[in-house]
């Protein structure tokens, strides 16, 4: 009696552990994998499955077996020991699996675990839904008991609702993170020269709040704020913000607008109180230690340290920007160098020496490599007037790569024209619309310009595809 005492009382320690160590856990993954870990030392099993209901396709999947070869099992709801505790809501428990009809030896039979006895109970959510099942396999000693089943029902009401609000969590992140994408994306199509600043920055401030250590909260706050803090340029005009020249001091001005810009718009936001620091880190990237940065002037702590992370890698990206039209792309020495010479006026010394020192710039800034090689090319400019009235030009490419080229040609082509190509490679002809990113003159005394394309029209296999075939064409021309 004093041993049954004993183990009741254990296992009510162990369900209040477990109970608040799930609640403190809002990543889904990590979750499942602390329900199983946990359920099978306190029932004393060899191992546990969690199946979860998909109500889409009226399915149980599970993505955690413990040591099995797969990541996941799917079957129909009522099909097998979990498919009927899904479907009838009871707590089943077999004392030999195979003499049971109900058992689906195929699960055995794909992860080659010898299944002996079976404790099931189903995980119910707020609202009276079964949303899984807990599934605990082969006993130690013996079969499962009837206070395992008390057991077990207590465990699969704790972790249902955690279950259900990591899932909630996950959603609503999925959501916001898809939000922000949204805008980011939306000032890439309005300035196409810089798309894809935004989230350069974003790893670049990322890779420094990991080598300062911070906590998974707190690098997320940092990846949104750089995914959104240009988002005020969408209150410049395009005549100033598509300029592709130097900017007039007056233009200057204007453009220096954005960033007050942005913490207008994301201070409109509802946040949540751990991202409630976003429209100041976000609108602050051009703050200056000095206090003679913008939108407001801000001086030395009263800048956030997160803050003073999004500046220098804005700065080092805007500096080694290599698709901007009105500026050479700078060297990873130089860009490094002018951020060293502004440590303590503009920058915060430590960020630039960890920036530097923990090589946090070391990311792949192209999506695609870019191939130096003289492919013939014609190409035309689209507009609204009739096609056959368009004129034609024939060049050569400077460089290509899955994602665009670069070529020469005769006449000044404005930002944004859309061109229909005509590629002559070695072993194929590719017929590709693109748009202009990116027009310079070639030199001093030329008329001709240096056009960058974007291609628009390729599907993003055959762009994979363009990327592969031109690696190996470079290969081959260096053998």
């Amino acid at each position: 009696m004093a041993m049954d005492t004993t183990r009741r009382i254990r296992n009510l320690s162990a369900l209040l552990e477990i109970s608040k160590a799930l609640m403190a856990e809002r990543d889904l993954d990590t979750l499942l994998a602390l329900v199983m870990n946990r359920v099978t030392a306190v029932l004393e099993a060899e191992r546990s499955s969690l199946f979860l209901v998909d109500h889409d396709t009226n399915e149980l999947w599970s993505r955690i077996a413990q040591d099995a070869e797969i990541n996941e099992i799917r079957f129909p709801v009522g099909k097998g020991i979990a498919g009927f505790v899904a479907a009838s809501r009871e707590v089943v428990n077999i004392p030999d699996a195979y003499a049971d009809s109900r058992f689906n030896k195929e699960i055995d039979l794909k992860t080659g675990f010898k299944t002996r006895n079976i404790l099931c109970a189903p995980m119910v959510g707020r609202d009276d839904r079964v949303i899984g099942v807990i599934q605990v396999l082969n006993k130690s000693l013996g079969a499962f008991t009837m206070e395992d089943e008390d057991l077990i029902i207590a465990f699969g009401a704790h972790a249902g609702m955690a279950v259900e609000n990591a899932d909630l969590y996950r959603e609503r992140e999925l959501t916001f993170r898809s939000f922000l994408k949204t805008l980011a994306h939306a000032i890439d199509a309005r300035d196409p020269v810089t798309a894809g600043h935004s989230e350069r920055v974003a790893r670049y401030a990322m890779n420094v709040a990991r080598a300062l250590r911070y906590d998974d909260e707190h690098i997320r706050l940092i990846e949104y704020a750089a995914a959104v803090h240009d988002i005020g340029k969408i209150g410049v005009r395009d005549n100033i913000l598509l300029k592709p020249g130097q900017l007039t001091p007056e233009e200057y001005g204007l453009i220096k607008k954005h960033a007050g810009y942005t913490k207008e718009i994301l201070e409109q936001m509802y946040l949540a109180r751990d991202l409630r620091m976003l429209p100041h880190i976000a609108a602050s990237h051009h703050e200056k230690l000095d206090g003679t940065g913008y939108p407001d002037g801000l001086k030395g702590d009263a800048i956030s340290e997160a803050a003073r992370i999004l500046a220098v890698a804005d700065v080092y990206d805007a500096l080694t920007a290599y698709d901007r039209p009105y500026k050479r792309a700078m060297t990873v020495e130089e860009s490094l160098a002018i951020l060293e010479k502004g440590k303590g006026t503009a920058f915060d010394p430590r960020i630039v020496d960890l920036f530097k020192n923990a090589k946090c710039y070391a990311i792949e800034r192209r999506q695609y490599k870019r191939i130096d090689q003289n492919f013939a090319i014609e190409f035309s400019v689209m507009t609204r007037e009739n096609a056959a009235a368009r004129m034609g030009y024939a060049s050569k490419t400077l460089n290509i790569c899955g994602g665009g080229l670069l070529v020469k040609s005769e006449v000044n082509i404005a930002l944004g024209t859309y061109l229909d190509m005509t590629l002559h490679l070695p072993d194929t002809v590719c017929n590709v619309v693109g748009s202009v990113v990116r027009c310079t003159k070639s030199g001093a005394d030329s008329s001709a310009c240096d056009v960058g394309v974007k291609f628009l029209n390729l599907a993003p296999m055959l762009q994979e595809k363009l990327a592969a075939y031109l690696t190996n064409i470079e290969g081959e021309t260096a053998k």
